[in-house]
C-alpha cells in the first residue's frame, strides 16, 4: 500500500510539474474539476451552480453519478490563489453549508488545489460516520495530486487542460473567462492583471487556448435537464427544443468570442499591432472584442446615430461599421481640434490615429469581427486579406457618418 501510495505522488508529482500553464484561476480550476467528473462519470447534464460570490449552499457544480443524484462538487477557492492548504474547520464548515443545500445531496466533493493530506482524509472517515447516523450524505475530499490523477486517466480532459495530445501539438487551456449578460465578469485590477498573464501565457505555449463561458448557458442548461428522465408533453418537448436552440446561439458566440481573441493576440500579422503599437490598449482591447462577439454585434449606444466607418486601406468597398456614443464623437473632436491647432491638420483619418479608448472599444473589436466575416463568408485566406491591406489594423481608413 505504501509503495502504491508514493507512487500516485510521484506521478501526480509528473504531471503537474510539466512544461505547461496550471489552473491560473479559480475559474480555470473549477473548469478542470467539471471536466473531470463529467468524464469520469460520463454526465452530459453536469451544470455549474449559481456564479462565483452568490449563496451557493457550498456547491459549485452539480452532477450525477449513475443512479445517484444529486452530486454537489464544491472547487475551494481562496482569496490568496492556488490553494496551498486547508484545515479541518474548513471542511466541517463546507460541509454545513452543503446540507442547506436542495434538493437534499446524496453525495459531496470537496476538491482543492491543496496536497493531498493523510490525516485529513482520517478526519474525512470520522466526519463520514457522522453523516451516516444522521442519514445525511457522504463526503469526499480530493487534493492537487488525486485531481490531477483522475484527469490524466482521460485523454480529452489532459488535452484541454495540459496539452499532452500524443504527437499532435499540444494546446493546454491557459484560461477560462467567465461572462454574465454578455459582459466579462472581471474587472478593474483583477481583469488587468488576468489580461496581461494571458498575454505571457500565450507567448509561452503560442498553441495553447481558452474558454469563454456565459453564466446563461449553464443556466439554461440546468432548465434543459429539468426534463431529463420524466415523459414530456408536446409542449414540453416544444419549450426543450425551445431552449436547446437558444443554448446554441450562447454557445457559439462562446466559439466565436474564443475565435476572435486567438486571432488578434496569436496571428502575427494582428498581434503586432496590439502588443507592439498599442501594448497599453490590450485590456480594453481584450475586453471589448470578447464582448462584441458575446453581443454579436448588438452593441448600440443609444444617444447618437453616428457610425465610425472603417475601410481596409486598398478596398475602400469593403466597408465596416460601428455605433459611436456621444462620449466617443466628443473624444474624436477634441484630438482633431488638437491636432488642429498644433500641425493645422485634424490627422485623424487612420484606426491608429483615433483616440485610444475609441480605438480599443470600438474600432479594434469591430475589425477582428470583419475580419472574421471576410474569412467565413467571402472565403478570403491570409493572402486575400493581405491584399486588401485588412491585416494592417492601424492603416484602415475612417470617417464618421
Amino acid at each position: 500500500m505504501l509503495f502504491f501510495q508514493c507512487r500516485v505522488e510521484e506521478e501526480a508529482r509528473m504531471y503537474l510539474n510539466w512544461d505547461y500553464a496550471p489552473p491560473r484561476s479559480w475559474e480555470q480550476f473549477e473548469e478542470l474539476c467539471a471536466d473531470i467528473f463529467q468524464s469520469a462519470w460520463s454526465d452530459p447534464a453536469l451544470v455549474r451552480h449559481g456564479r462565483a460570490g452568490q449563496r451557493q449552499n457550498g456547491v459549485d457544480i452539480v452532477c450525477r453519478q449513475g443512479a445517484i443524484y444529486p452530486v454537489g462538487l464544491q472547487c475551494k477557492k481562496r482569496s490568496r490563489w492556488p490553494e496551498s492548504k486547508i484545515t479541518k474547520t474548513q471542511i466541517d464548515e463546507e460541509v454545513v453549508e452543503a446540507t442547506k443545500f436542495e434538493p437534499a445531496l446524496r453525495r459531496f466533493y470537496i476538491l482543492t488545489t491543496a496536497p493531498d493530506d493523510a490525516l485529513l482524509q482520517e478526519h474525512i472517515r470520522k466526519l463520514n460516520e457522522r453523516q451516516r447516523k444522521k442519514g445525511l450524505f457522504d463526503v469526499h475530499l480530493l487534493g492537487r495530486g488525486e485531481l490531477v490523477r483522475l484527469a490524466t486517466l482521460y485523454s480529452r480532459v489532459v488535452e484541454k487542460h495540459f496539452g499532452r495530445s500524443g504527437g499532435g501539438l499540444s494546446s493546454p487551456l491557459i484560461s477560462t473567462w467567465m461572462a454574465s449578460n454578455g459582459k466579462l465578469e472581471k474587472a478593474g485590477t483583477e481583469l488587468d492583471l488576468s489580461v496581461r498573464e494571458l498575454v505571457q501565457d500565450l507567448y509561452d505555449w503560442p498553441t495553447g487556448h481558452i474558454v469563454v463561458r456565459q453564466r446563461e448557458s449553464d443556466a439554461l442548461l440546468e432548465n434543459i435537464n429539468r426534463y431529463e428522465g420524466k415523459e414530456l408533453t408536446q409542449n414540453q418537448r416544444r419549450e426543450r427544443i425551445s431552449l436547446r436552440q437558444q443554448l446554441k446561439e450562447l454557445t457559439d458566440r462562446e466559439r466565436f468570442a474564443v475565435k476572435a481573441v486567438m486571432l488578434a493576440f496569436t496571428h502575427a500579422d494582428l498581434a503586432d499591432w496590439l502588443l507592439k503599437v498599442w501594448p497599453d490598449d490590450i485590456v480594453v482591447s481584450f475586453k471589448s472584442i470578447v464582448e462584441e462577439q458575446l453581443g454579436r454585434g448588438s452593441y448600440a449606444p443609444g444617444n447618437t446615430t453616428q457610425y465610425l466607418r472603417m475601410s481596409p486601406p486598398r478596398a475602400a468597398e469593403r466597408r465596416c461599421s460601428a455605433p459611436l456614443s456621444s462620449e466617443d464623437i466628443a473624444a474624436i473632436m477634441a484630438i482633431m481640434a488638437r491636432r488642429q491647432e498644433r500641425y493645422g491638420k485634424p490627422l485623424t483619418t487612420t484606426v491608429d490615429e483615433l483616440p485610444p479608448e475609441v480605438r480599443s472599444r470600438v474600432a479594434i473589436p469591430r475589425l477582428i469581427r470583419g475580419i472574421m466575416e471576410f474569412m467565413s463568408e467571402d472565403k478570403f485566406d491570409w493572402n486575400a486579406i493581405r491584399a486588401i491591406g485588412a491585416n494592417q489594423l492601424g492603416q484602415w481608413t475612417i470617417e464618421i457618418a
